[in-house]
């Protein structure tokens, strides 16, 4: 899993964010379209594209896509 896919899949997952417009460092929290919605689609995307389940807590705490593709990365395939 490379970093950049990564952020590729995240920016299809979140409707509304330009392809392109994020990158390592984007706290994704401050998003304007990042919402209750948002949340649970990433959830959903993690879960179908990498096989990790997260809940949304655990999300919340991760504060940077480059953050969370750290421990997306490091956990072991559901």
């Amino acid at each position: 899993m490379s970093l950049e896919k990564f952020i590729e899949d995240f920016e299809d997952a979140v409707e509304d964010v330009e392809p392109g417009s994020l990158n390592a460092g984007t706290v994704y929290q401050k998003i304007a379209v990042w919402d209750s919605l948002a949340v649970l689609t990433v959830i959903a995307m993690l879960d179908a594209e990498y096989d990790v389940r997260l809940k949304a807590d655990t999300l919340k705490n991760c504060g940077t896509l480059g953050a969370l593709f750290a421990l997306v990365d490091s956990l072991p395939e559901s």
